[in-house]
């Protein structure tokens, strides 16, 4: 019975797959659909199935699942010039019951019984394996009786041919969905099983069946007749005024040069018919707006976090965790940069147990390393890869797992990460476009961007928000590759020598918000004229200005090793870890302070915070301390944490709903503000 002779009321109603599934058989072909119905006629409880008829010889079959499904479909295959194909209906999508079919305005009539004249547990029931069973029935009828559909795949634009602006910019639009879409449409989803961008009639404020499908073949505009561009798309729904304002807005979420997509000024938009905007929306905000991302914070109780948390992973042993962002701070021409493409070449090439300590500890993690360059052309690099890689492992099988930029050979010219928009910091186009590539790798360690400063077009050494901004970003982006990004940065001159860990991260360049807004920092400095000459002699070599750096970690949320390094430089220029010949001997008395209070803060940070003494106390843990820490006595421990409380660098602090202020933190750390809370396995 149709709705118009007795379900007027229901007009329009969607019934939910899930429980139910449907078959539609999508073939305007008589003889094709013949045969898919003869064949969903024969299997079994194929007789009692609901059948909904839209425009004959189109149909679609409603039976009770037994477990739910995802969606699924046949190939489409072209018969007698009809398309025809045969799709499931899974969980989560929907058909309409009573409606008016959107092409032809024919209303949707049920064979029999409806929907509402059959309760579910009425309906035959189909098992998982008869649908698959009868998809790969009807694919055999459909190759049987068509060709498949073949569909020109969208092409790239560094092979256009004569290809116009806009057909490229299309093109590129098509094969990267994913960096425009949602920001056009903050409701569109991704399809299961097809993978392509849905866009519901209800956000484009159509009527009901009217979507939009945006995949790399095309976008399918099911409430018209003809297809539809991304132009068009931007221009219609985005309110752009018009085609070129559309075009420079794609280009500009995609990360493309208008230029060299073969944009001028004498171009003309003849090819491209661009309508005006019928939404009432205003045009889409800049590829680098500050948009804030979908947070649900329901997803994220206590309660999904089960047994065992996962071990801590090094990249560098027991001093760098992997997935962090971590900034290397150093005095201009101390060789960071020099360092950190060997500690890149020994995660991508591997290294041996043997090999001399880098940044503090030995290299067990091995993988893909990624070196974006900004400052060292080709040659340069060329010339640094051969002094570390004489042996041309760059050139064996793991060659390619050592990915080195130079930028300014790769691009025309460098453009930031970060920008000022509107006073606030952003991300840019080239950011996203450099963070989409990284995804791509299965098995990437490290990542070096090379200096921050360079990529960072925002006030770092002035603005705490700045800092903190591209911290967060670089947070992100450890967090979703799980690699170790490392950020090298300066550290500002000083008048006085840097004597302690302490010193040095006071040294660091900017607001405190950098230092603050990674999970580790490790500066590097140059040691005081006497001093390194008395090494020198130490380590038989020959004295020479700058040749002798200090390094050590002077920030770090969790476990680290925090231990006063000593490097010489070699004749190539890299600096080698000399620590182990230099002998036991203890750091000086404010290093062992300073080396405290980042333990205490890392451990507050980490929600394993200490006491002075007791059963949490710094000596009865000692164990989590590192090294040079360990083996000092109860009471020489005891004395570092009292000093340390009287200068104000740590204090006692007390956990919500306690009076008594028993555990250590630093004076800005989340314990001490009243807001810590305790990590699993804490001492309570």
């Amino acid at each position: 019975m149709s709705w118009e002779r007795g379900y007027a009321d229901h007009l329009n109603t969607g019934i939910l797959t899930g429980q139910v599934v449907a078959v539609d058989v999508d073939a305007p072909d008589e003889g094709v659909a013949a045969r898919l119905t003869e064949l969903v006629r024969s299997i079994p409880g194929g007789d009692d199935a609901l059948c909904r008829v839209g425009r004959a010889p189109k149909a679609l079959y409603v039976f009770r699942a037994q477990e739910p499904r995802e969606k699924a479909t046949t190939p489409v295959y072209i018969a007698n010039g009809h398309r025809c194909q045969v799709e499931v209906l899974g969980s989560g999508q929907q058909f309409v019951a009573f409606g008016v079919h959107p092409e032809t305005g024919r209303a949707y009539e049920w064979i029999g019984s409806s929907p509402l004249d059959v309760r579910l547990e009425d309906l035959p029931l189909i098992s998982p394996a008869d649908l698959d069973r009868l998809l790969l029935d009807a694919e055999k009828i459909l190759s049987e009786l068509g060709q498949p559909e073949k569909k020109p795949k969208a092409e790239r634009h560094h092979s256009t041919g004569g290809e116009t602006f806009w057909q490229r910019v299309n093109s590129e639009a098509l094969a990267a969905p994913e960096r425009w879409v949602a920001s056009l449409f903050p409701s569109a989803r991704r399809e299961a099983g097809t993978g392509a961008w849905r866009v519901t009639s209800k956000e484009l404020g159509r009527p009901l069946q009217e979507d939009i499908s945006i995949h790399a073949d095309g976008i399918q505009d099911f409430g018209k007749e003809q297809g539809e561009t991304a132009i068009n798309l931007v221009v219609e729904y985005g309110g752009a005024p018009t085609a070129k304002d559309a075009a420079l807005w794609l280009c500009e979420r995609l990360g493309l040069d208008p230029a060299d997509m073969g944009w001028s000024v004498g171009a003309t938009t003849a090819d491209l018919i661009a309508r005006p905007s019928r939404s009432g929306k205003e045009a889409p905000a800049a590829a680098n707006d500050n948009k804030p991302d979908e947070l649900d914070i329901f997803a994220w109780r206590a309660s999904r976090f089960v047994g065992e948390p996962e071990p801590t992973e090094y990249l560098v042993s027991n001093v760098i965790e992997t997935g962090i962002p971590v900034m290397v701070a150093s005095m201009g021409e101390v060789g960071k940069s020099f360092a950190l493409l060997e500690l890149s070449r020994r995660v991508a090439f591997g290294s041996s147990k043997l090999a001399s300590p880098i940044f503090g500890g030995q290299v067990v993690q091995e993988g893909t390393a990624v070196f974006l360059a900004g400052e060292d052309d080709a040659r340069a690099m060329h010339r640094r890869l051969a002094s570390l890689d004489p042996n041309g492992a760059r050139f064996a099988d793991k060659g390619d797992k050592l990915i080195t930029i130079p930028m300014p050979s790769a691009v025309k010219t460098t453009k930031p990460f970060w920008r000022i928009v509107k006073g606030e910091p952003v991300e840019t186009a080239e950011w996203r476009s450099f963070c989409d590539s990284l995804l791509k790798i299965d098995d990437l360690r490290l990542v070096t961007i090379d200096p921050l400063q360079l990529f960072a077009a925002v006030p770092l050494n002035e603005d705490p928000a700045a800092g903190q901004f591209v911290c967060a970003s670089v947070a992100a982006l450890a967090a979703q590759t799980k690699a170790s990004v490392f950020i090298p940065h300066h550290m500002a001159k000083r008048a006085k020598e840097i004597m302690t860990l302490a010193d040095a991260r006071d040294a660091i360049r900017g607001t405190s918000a950098l230092v603050d807004g990674v999970r580790l920092a490790y500066a590097l400095w140059y040691a005081e004229t006497d001093k390194a000459r008395k090494l020198c002699k130490t380590l038989s070599v020959s004295y020479e200005p700058n040749r002798i750096v200090h390094g050590g970690v002077v920030k770090a949320n969790g476990a680290a090793r925090r231990i006063l390094s000593t490097y010489a430089r070699a004749d190539n220029g890299l600096l080698i870890d000399r620590t182990a010949n230099l002998g036991a001997t203890l750091p000086e008395q404010g290093d062992l302070r300073a080396a405290l209070v980042i333990a205490v803060e890392g451990a507050a940070a980490d929600g394993k915070p200490f006491t002075k003494t007791g059963a949490g106390g710094l000596y009865e843990l000692r164990e989590r301390l590192p090294e040079e820490l360990q083996v000092l006595s109860k009471s020489r421990l005891g004395a570092l944490c009292e000093e340390a409380l009287q200068r104000g660098e740590i204090v006692r602090a007390s956990a919500k709903g306690e009076k008594v202020a028993k555990w250590l933190d630093v004076p800005t750390g989340m314990f001490a503000i009243g807001l810590g809370n305790f990590g699993v396995g804490a001492m309570r």
